[in-house]
């Protein structure tokens, strides 16, 4: 990984125009990362463009960095001198962005930087370590390697300090671990707003959102033998309280903290396939999502599929009752 740090920072100095690109369906950590180092580039005087498929959910709009996601971007005119992509552990998660303009990546200087087991190091150069909690605290070592740190601006640091909540759980999950604490204090010291991240994704609560939680807890079905918990939200629980799949986050955290409970997952019916999220205390679900299209890490991980709702979750329940079955 050093070595490959050292290449970037090489590719960084000599490109003039720097293309950054994160997964489809982007969560905080995916979005801040890329955000992050976008404004450093800027800093540094580089022609910096942002790529997705989609824009950036509504809720990450209090961090007023969204309008840096392009959707319509002509990478073919635009024609980088490098590309790093952040937080995908496969092709596919880079979606059609990637698959209409191939032959640019293939070309170019291209990057992977990336925190999940579950990653091909798809790439000539890929970043790539599962024992940091995030893509941003990896974001953060590389940063402070390639001497970036002066660059980092109350802001910046505030954009990497987000994912310090959403992936460990405000330091609770067991991805937390002492490097992911004293990143924290780093940017504490850089003047990051610890509170705004805390409060938009922990604390606050819209009216429609509250009413979407208190359908999954009416929902809850359990398996005491095999300890599992799990709810599964339909379409037409998001359509009757207005809410989309954005609203789901934060959720499962509070299944898998219900006290005797040892795995939990939450299906949501999307509008053409279904969505898996699954916690653990100690059992890999990362071991279960990998029969499928999956992601993650061993205690946290997910997948999506085109099987019908009540398909997969029957096809979950028999898989969990005889991964755990001893």
């Amino acid at each position: 990984m050093k070595e490959n740090i050292k290449k970037l920072a090489k590719l960084i100095k000599k490109a003039d125009k720097i293309l950054l690109i994160n997964h489809i369906r982007m969560d905080p950590d995916a979005f801040w990362w890329l955000a992050s180092f976008y404004y450093i580039l800027k800093k540094i005087g580089k022609n910096v463009k942002a790529v997705n498929d989609m824009l950036p959910p509504e809720n990450f709009d209090f961090l007023e960095s969204s309008e840096i996601i392009e959707i319509d971007l002509d990478i073919k005119k635009y024609n980088p001198d490098l590309i790093i992509s952040f937080d995908a552990a496969s092709l596919w998660q880079l979606g059609e962005t990637y698959i209409k303009n191939e032959d640019i990546f293939k070309e170019k200087d291209f990057v992977v930087i990336d925190h999940h087991m579950t990653n091909h190091w798809f790439w000539s150069i890929n970043i790539v370590n599962d024992k940091y909690s995030s893509t941003c605290e990896l974001t953060f070592h590389i940063i402070e390697k390639i001497w970036f740190t002066k660059y980092i601006t109350p802001k910046i640091a505030t954009l990497l300090t987000a994912w310090i909540h959403t992936d460990t759980n405000i330091f609770y999950n067991q991805n937390t671990s002492s490097s992911t604490l004293v990143t924290a204090a780093k940017l504490m010291d850089l003047w990051a707003d610890f509170r705004a991240p805390m409060y938009n994704f922990f604390q606050k609560a819209t009216y429609n959102k509250t009413k979407l939680v208190w359908i999954v807890f009416d929902k809850l079905q359990k398996n005491e033998d095999w300890k599992i918990i799990w709810a599964s939200i339909t379409k037409k629980d998001f359509e009757k309280t207005w809410t989309g799949d954005e609203d789901t986050s934060g959720i499962i955290n509070r299944l898998i903290n219900i006290e005797w409970c040892e795995v939990a997952f939450l299906l949501h019916e999307l509008w053409d396939e279904v969505k898996a999220s699954f916690r653990s205390k100690e059992y890999s679900v990362w071991d279960l999502c990998a029969t499928f299209w999956w992601w993650g890490h061993k205690l946290a991980a997910g997948f999506r599929t085109n099987k019908k709702l009540k398909t997969i979750e029957k096809e979950i329940i028999d898989k969990l009752n005889s991964l755990l079955y001893i």
